[in-house]
């Protein structure tokens, strides 16, 4: 599988979780209560405890966690309308961090402080839960914000000098249009920090759970996100009227397949004039 640009949600996660650092405090608080009140211990065995397994949770595990994710966007990707930036994948990345670094973090506790699994594993889980709720909160609230702010948001439509193209399995491939949704702060200033270009196009999905033969990215990119249905997202530095596109396909012989991919053709997309 290969990822936009070498992102996926988890990164962006990632960054909510540092950006919200001060959680730590709360989640330590909450910890140690509910530490206190299953392994029924003393109140400074318990913030010991809470405070070590936050420094596991909050460095150790969001870093393994992250790219963790990558093992369950190459099985999951091909089969979400949108690919590695699906609703249902951001929702799950919450969900799979969170629980993925209460086990790291349960583990390590367990080694370190001679107790079982089982029963450090749900005092754990309350507090960071309760972490990644708020910060799920907090940062929905400040994405609201910032489409407050948002002044207006302009298409800019492209066509494709050819539209049609018959590929190394003899089917047909019709690309329709593309388009760069352009933001604008309260300024009137362009608040894009990249560009996506959203490539509509036609494929015969009937083989597409199988394998999907082609790929679409720019040629400078070594990489790219997976395919949707009838849609590929392309991430640009810069706006330009012209964008060249690799049509990059699955080699013919079943012994290579994606090990060597074959270039066959650079699609040309021009800037509508009227939009």
């Amino acid at each position: 599988m290969t990822l936009l640009n070498v992102i996926w949600p988890a990164i962006y996660v990632s960054e909510e979780v540092q950006k919200f650092w001060y959680l730590i405090f709360l989640t330590i608080i909450i910890e140690t209560i509910t530490i206190y009140v299953f392994l029924k211990i003393g109140w400074k065995k318990s913030v010991l405890i809470s405070i070590i397994g936050n420094l596991i949770s909050g460095f150790l595990g969001t870093l393994v966690m992250m790219f963790a994710m990558l093992i369950w966007h190459f099985a999951i990707d091909r089969f979400l309308p949108n690919a590695t930036f699906d609703k249902f994948n951001w929702i799950a990345t919450y969900f799979l961090m969170c629980l993925g670094s209460v086990c790291i973090e349960t583990f390590a506790i367990s080694k370190i402080f001679k107790f079982s699994f089982k029963k450090l594993f749900i005092p754990l889980l309350i507090g960071n839960a309760l972490s990644y709720l708020f910060i799920v909160f907090a940062a929905t609230k400040e994405n609201d914000v910032k489409q407050a702010k948002q002044k207006r948001i302009e298409n800019i439509f492209y066509k494709p000098l050819k539209n049609n193209y018959t590929l190394l399995n003899k089917k047909d491939v019709m690309f329709y249009t593309a388009k760069i949704e352009i933001e604008y702060d309260e300024n009137n200033k362009i608040s894009n920090i990249s560009y996506p270009l959203e490539i509509i196009f036609k494929y015969d999905y009937r083989d597409y759970f199988i394998d999907f033969p082609f790929e679409l990215r720019l040629s400078t990119d070594e990489n790219s996100s997976e395919i949707g249905n009838g849609r590929k997202i392309i991430y640009l530095d810069k706006l330009s009227d012209t964008v060249k596109v690799v049509l990059e396909q699955k080699n013919p012989d079943e012994n290579i397949g994606w090990t060597k991919p074959i270039i066959t053709d650079t699609l040309k997309f021009v800037r509508s004039k009227t939009e």
